[in-house]
């Protein structure tokens, strides 16, 4: 399997840029009406965890 390797171009005309953002935004709200409850207990899973994980890192003198 051969990896895919995508270029961002990161200099557009203002319109175009304009244009990005609102198709993110779209994007955005789309993945958020079908994935978001999903979306957030998968991050508060891995806060928890993560909160988890520091706690018995810290080494107390």
């Amino acid at each position: 399997m051969s990896m895919r390797i995508n270029t961002i171009v990161t200099h557009l005309r203002p319109d175009d840029a304009h244009t990005l953002i609102e198709f993110l935004y779209q994007l955005r709200t789309v993945l958020m009406q079908t994935y978001g409850s999903d979306i957030e207990a998968t991050l508060q899973e891995c806060c928890s965890q993560h909160t988890a994980s520091a706690d018995d890192d810290d080494v107390l003198f």
